[in-house]
């Protein structure tokens, strides 16, 4: 390996002046004209933009000294200036002739400056085509205008106001005085309009030293998307070994695109990545695929047990992805969004922008949809690809599902909303039972609202058909064949808005939000029904008011409770909410069930004060804010759920958070029925550290450090460095995440990984590094400001 990185090395180095702009769709174009010191002695053009036909503009000119030969000819001597439209000339000598109205022509001599909108050229002798302001000039330097790109050449021509072509030329986006990179051949045409330069014989030379000869080169010098070679990533991990990728891409059309990414991994093999996009009338989508022949590390993996029998018997690996969004007109779309690979340590092993493990399943979910005024209806389509084998057989698949939802606000002050789903639930295990599902619930709203309180009454019932199948009596000896289940439900929901100017904060004002909402739904005993889509939802403070504490129509538990809460606001002059805190609880006046016990929390439940919640946000200045959320459930007398996050981000390269997050073991058991993990949970408590800072115009760091305080061990960490200056750039990034847990040796295992990546300023950026190095660890970044 030693003798294979420093040639990985130097090729990321040299083809990193392939970099393209290349993604269409939402992401940030980086300019390094962001940086006033990189144009210093850039030329500028400050005045207004003339369009049209700037031949048909008259010409001023000025000069020391004017000859003139009647009728067609003038020689302007000392200090000459001559503008036309954006074009202006100096020059010691200009001689014009205007004899061919076809082909009038200027001579320039002597200390020449030619000057528009997109370029500066500079020589000794010249001249130039009026007509069509071709130009030729020798010997000659050019720069680009209000942007990084310079060069010189034995000749040089302008034609049709857009080919800059230079004979024995050269080309860097280095800033004026600086030569630490740059390209040589006997051609260069850099095309204006198409933001391209094209260099035939190409030497690529990093300070005097030539590092790669290319008969040709294609590179972009704008953010016009390009088809040709990206930015090279190379990186290391303890695993894999060198990891080298070399992105191409293939820019179609303005509306399709398509990339191909060849990935050589040392321990592993030759994986071939693509992706590609579209955008058409109907909507956009992506489809990626990626392939891996033969795995050596995987084989061996397999072979010696490495993960125990988690294993699929597959030859190649690959992964398929298609996410879609179609309007196909005014009343239906359709919506795709799946993911499937080879097999269940795919996304360990080699990872995917796609999806990630810690989920522990990939969907394949398939959606028409028509809507209209008084009609919504979904026909899906719902598989997973679960990565435990543990999970295979429990997981139930939705094969088809037809939501429909009917609308009628026309009745008075009453609304009417009847909502109809249909589903078919499958699962792989064997010895698990199937089921069709039909469910109806109509529900007739009444509204009182004004603009500091509202009082919504709610009145319907919900009555359910189930024919379950393959059912097993021996292991399933509760559940019937055909069950029918009728709850009425009725509701009431108050909110209340009082408003005061704050006496001691001047300026601010102060709301103070109670809120209560009751509810009743009668006890029916569900065990003889399958939990095909129900599981516990979590009681945040937004969670005690909803109707039903579980997902899905499986479980619907009698309730006959009342949700209080509170929250208060303050706001600024402006009307920015600065602060708010709300705290809530739900309290029973009969026990809430779904048959005899619900779930083990349930086991300890009555009546009473059963849920606490409480969040708050608090923007302490337009750069801090701090969030958090606390959750006490009597039933287990501890917290159950808790986060904090606390943020400050003073500018835009200059970012630093701390979080914490705890659950407690007993409430993820209840959530969470897999077994195979039931015997080593511990409660979840992590505090962590991201951050980024520049530490000088030219450095920056960026890091993130987390903690398992439970287990005394560390959850996720990784540091980086990103050197960038006005000509060149290098990120040197290393982390060591957790990514699975030993049942043998009942310890977590991580994988270390080195990451080096270079760049080339002036050609084609088309992301934010250090928004890029932010998401390298397995938590990545997200804001809490918005």
């Amino acid at each position: 390996m030693k003798k294979l990185a420093p040639s990985l090395i130097a090729i990321a180095v040299t083809l990193s002046l392939y970099n393209n702009s290349s993604y269409a769709i939402d992401l940030p174009k980086a300019a390094i004209s962001n940086n006033p010191q990189c144009l210093i002695g850039v030329p500028r053009f400050d005045r207004p933009l003339v369009n049209g036909d700037i031949n048909s503009l008259p010409v001023n000119a000025e000069a020391n000294q004017l000859e003139v030969f009647y009728p067609n000819i003038a020689v302007y001597k000392g200090d000459v200036l001559i503008e036309q439209g954006n074009r202006t000339v100096q020059a010691d000598k200009v001689t014009i002739d205007t004899q061919d109205n076809n082909n009038r022509a200027v001579t320039l001599e002597g200390d020449i400056t030619y000057q528009d909108n997109l370029i500066q050229l500079k020589g000794d002798n010249a001249s130039m085509n009026l007509n069509n302001n071709d130009a030729n000039m020798i010997p000659s330097q050019y720069q680009l205008v209000n942007r990084l790109g310079r060069g010189n050449a034995d000749q040089m021509k302008l034609e049709k106001n857009r080919y800059v072509i230079l004979k024995n030329g050269s080309y860097t986006s280095c800033p004026v005085d600086d030569s630490t990179w740059n390209i040589k051949g006997t051609t260069v045409i850099h095309d204006n309009e198409e933001q391209l330069l094209e260099v035939w014989n190409a030497v690529f030379s990093i300070g005097k030293v030539p590092v790669l000869y290319s008969p040709y080169l294609q590179l972009p010098t704008g953010n016009k998307r390009r088809s040709g070679l990206l930015m090279p990533n190379l990186g290391y991990d303890s695993i894999d070994g060198i990891d080298f990728s070399m992105p191409i891409y293939w820019n179609i059309a303005p509306n399709y695109d398509a990339t191909f990414t060849p990935r050589a991994l040392q321990n592993r093999g030759v994986q071939l990545q693509t992706e590609f996009r579209y955008l058409n009338e109907l909507g956009l989508g992506t489809f990626a695929f990626d392939w891996l022949q033969h795995d050596s590390k995987y084989n061996e993996d397999r072979s010696n047990h490495v993960n125990g029998n988690n294993y699929d018997d597959n030859n190649h690996r690959w992964l398929f992805h298609w996410k879609n969004e179609e309007l196909i007109n005014y009343n239906w779309r359709f919506y795709a969004d799946t993911t499937r690979v080879s097999d269940n340590q795919y996304l360990t092993n080699l990872n995917s922008k796609y999806a990630s493990q810690t989920a522990g399943y990939l969907t394949q979910f398939y959606k028409i949809a028509y809507n209209d005024e008084n009609w919504d209806i979904n026909l899906g389509y719902r598989h997973f690809q679960p990565f435990h084998s543990e999970l295979k057989n429990s997981l139930y698949q939705t094969e088809p599902q037809l939501d429909m939802s009917y609308y009628n606000n026309d009745l008075g002050p009453f609304k009417f909303r009847t909502f109809s789903q249909i589903s078919h639930f499958l699962t792989s295990g064997e010895d698990k039972p199937k089921a069709w599902r039909a469910h109806v619930e109509p529900t007739l709203n009444y509204t009182l609202t004004n603009s500091w309180s509202s009082l919504t009454t709610e009145a319907g019932f919900m009555a359910t058909h189930y024919n379950q199948d393959r059912i097993d009596k021996e292991i399933y000896k509760d559940l019937d064949k055909t069950v029918n289940r009728f709850l009425p439900k009725f509701s009431i929901d108050g909110k209340v808005i009082f408003e005061r100017d704050v006496s001691f904060i001047d300026g601010y004002t102060q709301t103070l939000e109670p809120r209560v909402k009751y509810i009743y739904i009668p006890y029916r005993n569900q065990s003889n029904i399958g939990a095909y889509d129900s599981t516990v939802l979590q009681s945040d403070y937004i969670g005690l008011f909803r109707d039903q504490p579980y997902s899905g129509l499986d479980r619907i538990a009698s309730t006959n409770k009342i949700s209080t809460g509170v929250t208060t606001r303050f706001y600024d002059n402006n009307k920015v909410e600065k602060f708010n805190l709300s705290i809530g609880q739900i309290t029973y006046f009969t026990k809430s069930k779904t048959s005899e016990h619900n779930n083990d929390l349930d086991e300890n439940s009555d009546t009473g004060s059963i849920t606490w919640a409480s969040d708050n946000f608090w923007r302490i200045s337009d750069d801090i804010i701090f969030r958090s959320g606390v959750q006490y459930d009597t039933r287990i007398d501890t917290i159950s759920l808790a986060n904090t996050i606390f943020e400050y981000r003073p500018s835009g390269d200059k970012l630093m958070q701390l979080s914490y997050r705890y659950a407690n073991r007993n409430y993820i058991d209840v959530v969470d029925k897999n077994p195979s993990y039931r015997g080593y949970k511990q409660n979840i408590s992590q505090a962590g550290i991201m951050t980024a800072w520049p530490l000088s115009q030219t450095v920056s760091a960026v890091g993130s450090y987390y903690y398992d305080v439970k287990l005394k061990q560390t959850a996720d960490s990784f540091v980086g460095l990103h050197y960038s200056d006005c000509c060149w750039g290098m990120t040197v990034q290393y982390g060591r995440k957790l990514t699975d847990w030993d049942n043998i040796s009942r310890k977590s295992k991580y994988e270390n990984k080195l990451s080096i990546n270079f760049e080339l300023q002036g050609l084609g950026n088309n992301r934010d590094t250090k928004a890029k190095m932010l998401n390298f660890g397995k938590l990545p970044y997200t804001t809490t400001f918005e």
